[in-house]
């Protein structure tokens, strides 16, 4: 499997025939000398506001001093995350920068004394679950997410690498049409095949073979894993909720949907709120969230229904209101916060969760 950075190639490529976590190591070892190091990251930026936080780091808007476009500019803290984890969040970044449906990782990776920092492009429409506040999209613009994160994981998966995390909170949209948005947050991202233990507490977007785990039992990584987060994605989209706590039992809402899902033959009516859905998006939804890995449905399934009936007209409204989107001009938004006298050690016991999924590089097994 060929994994690339754009920037290695003087290095030699990675032999075709290796595997993607063989190449990815390589590209790891290969990057880690290339670590700029600064004392303070206002050498090269100018801080602007916080974007989102989490307890292992935050996301920055930020103007590269040099000039060019605003950046989002992610930080992990050193005493939270491994320099190893770091270098492959950035790698792998860089490797799938090259597809419009995955959030660009930009070149130079740094370390402060706190921390390691690497620059993204800036979605200045915020990330999905933002437009999701008190209803879902309209037809066309779920239809137009779906399509797009259909084909970016479709990249992925091709590459042997499995994004792991799919959510609203990891979509980031560049237009209030989502004419573009992008798959972020590859904090969790691994080679197909790779150990994964179950979820740390419920989480909605995980599947019932993740769920039914516990530790220290791991499965090996499956790109089946990333169909299940996008058919729970695309209830969200359509609804603004998730459609249960947890994918396993006794979770009311899974319960029912498991137990018309096996029911045999199966009732033509599906039980609320699945019932809101038109046929052709609930055999969609069907095989997104088939309850065996094994046979469910592949990402790119989705773009067999594009042209259906999904069900959606209801949702006429506007997206929720989305706010000030220049962010260049180091104004500060309503809610934000302005980092003129910001400093590293305010990092310290900065907790919660926020835009861009700063958690995701959380340290697993093995890390």
């Amino acid at each position: 499997m060929e994994l690339r950075d754009p920037e290695n190639h003087e290095d030699g490529d990675p032999d075709l025939e290796e595997d993607t976590d063989t190449a990815l190591q390589r590209l790891v070892e290969l990057t880690a000398p290339r670590v700029i190091t600064e004392r303070n990251l206002r050498a090269r930026y100018r801080l602007i506001r916080k974007l989102g936080s989490g307890s292992y780091g935050r996301v920055l808007l930020a103007q590269p001093r040099q000039g060019g476009p605003a950046v989002a500019l992610k930080l992990l803290r050193r005493d939270s995350v491994l320099r190893t984890t770091f270098l492959r969040e950035f790698c792998v970044g860089r490797c799938v920068s090259s597809h419009p449906g995955l959030l660009q990782t930009l070149a130079g990776p740094l370390q402060t004394p706190r921390h390691f920092a690497f620059a993204q492009e800036y979605a200045p429409y915020g990330d999905l679950s933002g437009m999701l506040q008190e209803q879902g999209l309209p037809e066309r613009l779920v239809k137009r997410v779906m399509a797009q994160l259909a084909g970016a994981l479709d990249f992925l998966h091709s590459r042997g690498l499995v994004h792991a995390d799919v959510k609203p909170d990891n979509v980031l949209v560049f237009d209030p049409d989502c004419s573009r948005v992008a798959l972020g947050d590859l904090g969790l991202t691994r080679p197909e095949g790779s150990p994964t233990p179950p979820p740390p507490g419920p989480l909605p977007s995980a599947p019932p073979e993740l769920c039914l785990l516990l530790p220290p039992d791991t499965l090996p990584l499956r790109p089946s894993l990333d169909s299940w987060g996008l058919g729970v994605l695309l209830f969200c989209a359509a609804t603004a909720c998730f459609p249960w706590d947890v994918a396993l039992a006794p979770d009311p809402e899974f319960e029912a949907f498991a137990g018309w899902m096996t029911t045999r033959p199966q009732p033509p009516q599906p039980p609320p709120p699945w019932d809101q859905f038109a046929p052709p998006a609930l055999a969609l939804l069907q095989g997104l969230l088939d309850l065996d890995p094994e046979t469910r449905s592949s990402p790119l399934a989705v773009l067999n229904f594009l042209g259906d009936d999904w069900g959606l007209q209801g949702n006429r409204g506007a997206p929720g209101d989305l706010g000030s989107v220049s962010g260049e001009d180091g104004e500060e938004e309503e809610g934000g916060s302005s980092l003129e006298e910001w400093t590293e050690e305010e990092d310290e016991g900065d907790q919660g969760g926020g835009r861009m999924g700063t958690d995701g590089g959380t340290p697993g097994p093995g890390d």
